[in-house]
């Protein structure tokens, strides 16, 4: 996984297949609405805030998801 700061309030967060397995997820259900994709969402959101300092607490958020071949 890869965490990135563009602007003070975006940031890219780049999953590869094999991330996904590392979380127990496949491709599917993490792009669906599951319970499981949140707590993913969520785990990310808190990661990128110890790694770049992205703080979502008390804000709304947009996700854009982009599913690529690479690997």
């Amino acid at each position: 996984m890869k965490i990135e700061k563009i602007t003070e309030n975006k940031i890219r967060i780049t999953l590869n297949i094999d991330d996904l397995k590392e979380k127990n997820i496949d491709f599917h259900s993490f792009m669906s609405n599951s319970i499981e994709a949140q707590d993913i969402f969520i785990d990310m959101l808190k990661e990128a805030e110890e790694k770049v300092g992205f703080r979502t607490e008390d804000y709304k958020i947009l996700l854009e998801a982009i599913a690529t071949l690479d690997r």
